[in-house]
């Protein structure tokens, strides 16, 4: 089959590699239909998340079972589904008390041996261990570009947005407009915020986040932090969403938000270890959540608000592109020349 693979760092390519086949009584054999493109792989193209030369590449994607295992009981043969980007049991301790990106047994598809050696899904067959509680079905009517983000950066986005603790009328600053920024500028609106700001300096993120019902702030102009004052009568926002990870980003999420606001954290750090203002969030009364997203808690959720016209997560898309353009997918992503970038084999 063909698949995008890791060679070393800068270097991807679509080659031929083995069909995976089910060695496990609880996997699924999906045949892929759509993969993404996701910041996450841009981690690893760059170095930074480890990852072992040839293994295949993505953790966003949808397919149609192909063959399931003995174990599996809620999907079949020609089943439309889509995946968490992780696996998860539902039955350890932490499965059980609804902390999924906490299982024991947890592994990430598309990062090499080093996350638990799973293949990825920019390929045209992926194997999905734990598949009964790894997976959804997609409901009759969805398309492949509706349903695909549901298994990572719009779960992200929504978990961002519910830790917030967004209340109706309250003013928001999503900090990053990648696309879990532009996720999470979607899903606050469902929590009835006044306003949602959204900080970024690509002028075309910017413009879908208006499109999204944000207020662009774009930091090569303004400041971001008093331009939120500004418009808050200097208070600031009730809580910020933090979607990039770097300790300046994160820096901006707390200066942002006023005197016992919320801070949300769902970018994935770009340091192991940084300075940590422990004064100003006591002296603020500040509440600092962080953490990947528990996707198998919003899955069903967010495809039912997806069918029901309350979501429109495809809007972000930019780039329609072959699997066997997957490297240039990577340069136009990586250029920041694309906003998200589906695959289709």
């Amino acid at each position: 089959m063909r698949a995008l693979t890791f060679q070393g760092e800068g270097d991807v390519k679509v080659i031929d590699v083995p069909k995976p086949a089910i060695k496990h009584s609880s996997e699924a054999l999906i045949k892929v239909t759509m993969g993404a493109v996701c910041g996450s792989d841009l981690h690893i193209l760059h170095g930074h998340t480890p990852m072992n030369r040839g293994a295949v590449l993505g953790h966003e994607f949808v397919g149609v079972v192909e063959d399931v295992g003995s174990e599996v009981k809620r999907f079949k043969p020609d089943d439309r589904v889509v995946s968490s980007f992780f696996t998860s049991c539902g039955v350890c301790a932490l499965c059980r008390k609804g902390w999924f990106n906490q299982c024991v047994d947890k592994s990430t598809f598309g990062h090499g041996e080093y996350f638990g050696d799973l293949g990825g899904g920019q390929a045209e067959y992926v194997v999905v261990p734990l598949a009964d509680h790894s997976m959804e079905l997609i409901p009759k009517g969805m398309t492949d570009e509706q349903a695909i983000f549901v298994g990572d950066i719009l779960a992200t986005g929504f978990f961002g947005a519910e830790r917030a603790e967004i209340k109706p009328g309250d003013v928001v600053a999503v900090v990053g407009a990648g696309p879990v920024g532009l996720m999470a500028t979607m899903c606050a609106q469902l929590f009835g915020p006044a306003r949602v700001f959204v900080v970024d300096m690509v002028d075309s993120r910017l413009e879908m986040a208006l499109d999204l019902g944000g207020i662009p702030i774009n930091a090569k102009q303004v400041h971001p932090v008093e331009a939120i004052q500004n418009q808050t009568g200097g208070i600031g926002a009730d809580s910020s969403i933090e979607c990039v990870g770097l300790l300046s980003a994160i820096d901006t999420a707390i200066e942002s938000v006023r005197g016992g606001g919320t801070i949300s954290m769902v970018g994935v750090p770009s340091a192991v270890i940084g300075d940590f203002p422990y004064m100003k969030m006591w002296l603020k009364s500040l509440t600092f959540r962080a953490g990947w997203c528990n996707v198998q808690a919003y899955m069903r959720p967010l495809l039912d608000l997806i069918a029901a016209g309350r979501l429109s997560p495809e809007k972000i898309i930019s780039h329609r592109m072959k699997l066997d353009q997957a490297e240039e997918a990577y340069r136009l992503f990586d250029a920041r020349q694309a906003t998200k970038i589906v695959l289709t084999p």
